[in-house]
């Protein structure tokens, strides 16, 4: 009966509209670096690599009003993934199971 009242309270967590909240400010944050080097890099002479955008919301994200880690977490989240794209990460991730 435990395992039942655990999966509700997980089910709960669907129904949550400050969860889903949370969710999209996180996606949020991990779109914008891709704002922001779209504003960026075309008006300048500047070729930035693309995890500094993702720092740079970081940074930018501890000034906001609300939901600062969520924010934080996508601009983290995209500077991760810009990395390991860079290096061919998850290229040879993906490439496990073959």
């Amino acid at each position: 009966m435990a395992a039942t009242d655990e999966a509700m309270d997980a089910l709960d967590e669907l129904a949550d509209p400050e969860f889903w909240g949370q969710a999209g400010a996180a996606f949020a944050g991990f779109l914008g670096p891709t704002v922001a080097k779209n504003l960026i890099e075309p008006n300048t002479s500047y070729d930035i690599p693309d995890e500094v955008y993702g720092m740079l919301v970081v940074a930018g994200a501890q000034f906001a009003p609300a939901y600062q880690n969520e924010l934080m977490l996508g601009g983290g989240l995209y500077a991760v993934d810009q990395f390991a794209e860079r290096f061919d990460l998850k290229e040879s991730v993906a490439e496990v199971g073959n």
